[in-house]
């Protein structure tokens, strides 16, 4: 790659340990060392304490990301697998590198914005929470969030966002509703594609991110997954793993363990009546290959 595109090795950053002296921030008093480097992803996986196989994290911003911890070993597959994620190496530490898994949902909280700047049904972000729960189900109202097209599993760049079931009863309440079902539905398709690229459970989510502070989004999202969801604490726990990377090198934490004891979330939602994954699956299917010269994109 660098020899087509004509880059000298020379050209390109050291590569350096996720934990472990970097080098000194010169311009700040007192020159501190700069002890912790991580992609936003991989410090949101550390700051929810997902910090071995088991658990797994969704951010839940203008789009949404699942990662995972899957062990010192490389995934078997080089690029996407088959149901849809992408290998990603979460850290390295010393002699240490773990390697995890990521699936992407190409637009989440970018749906409720549409809501409120583009339809004008809502005021606010944290009032589609209000809007919602005011009717106990979407009375057969589905939405797919596929503004942007379906990342993880289908990637389907042609695929656009659909509202399905409207009747003349179908009132502002339930197309709120309906949004952050669909989200929710989205959310556990990175599940079950996380699932079964890794060969291996996932018993139980932990969110952060704008969306995890809506309690009808967070209570969707457990009964879709039908697992419990762990809200964090701290809306953006991106910066809290930034601190756990720098605070193991520096002796504040002595190891994972203590990172993973370290996870208290603000609220533990268990999941109630499932959501209907089936209808959901049809929904996805329609909405999908809209455009289809957009749908025959690969990357």
């Amino acid at each position: 790659m660098l020899s087509a595109l004509r880059i000298p090795e020379s050209a390109l950053p050291s590569l350096v340990d996720s934990s472990g002296p970097v080098a000194e921030a010169t311009a700040l008093p007192g020159a501190p060392v700069v002890c912790g480097i991580a992609g936003d992803q991989q410090a949101s996986l550390i700051g929810q304490g997902c910090v071995a196989p088991g658990p797994a994290k969704i951010t839940f911003g203008t789009g949404g990301m699942l990662d995972l911890v899957v062990g010192p070993d490389r995934p078997s597959f080089p690029g996407r697998g088959a149901a849809g994620t992408f290998p990603i190496v979460a850290w390295r530490r010393g002699d240490e590198l773990v390697w995890g898994l990521e699936g992407i949902m190409l637009s989440a909280g970018t749906n409720v914005e549409w809501l409120r700047d583009d339809l004008g049904v809502i005021a606010t972000a944290a009032e589609s929470h209000d809007v919602a729960s005011a009717c106990p189900d979407t009375e057969g109202v589905v939405y797919v969030p596929a503004l942007l097209g379906l990342g993880t599993p289908q990637w389907d760049y042609g695929a656009r966002g659909a509202l399905f079931g409207i009747t003349r009863g179908t009132g502002r309440g339930h197309v709120v509703r309906a949004v952050l079902e669909g989200v929710a539905q989205r959310g556990t398709d990175l599940v079950e594609a996380a699932e079964a690229d890794a060969g291996a459970p996932i018993p139980t989510l932990r969110v952060d991110g704008g969306m995890s502070g809506n309690p009808t989004f967070v209570q969707a999202l457990a009964d879709a997954s039908q697992r419990p969801v762990e809200v964090s604490p701290v809306l953006e726990a991106t910066t809290l793993g930034a601190a756990f990377l720098a605070g193991l090198s520096v002796g504040t934490w002595g190891g994972w363990d203590d990172i993973a004891a370290a996870w208290h979330p603000r609220q533990v939602v268990e999941p109630g009546t499932p959501l209907d994954r089936d209808r959901w699956a049809k929904a996805v299917d329609r909405a999908r290959e809209w455009y289809p010269e957009l749908s025959g994109l690969d990357f």
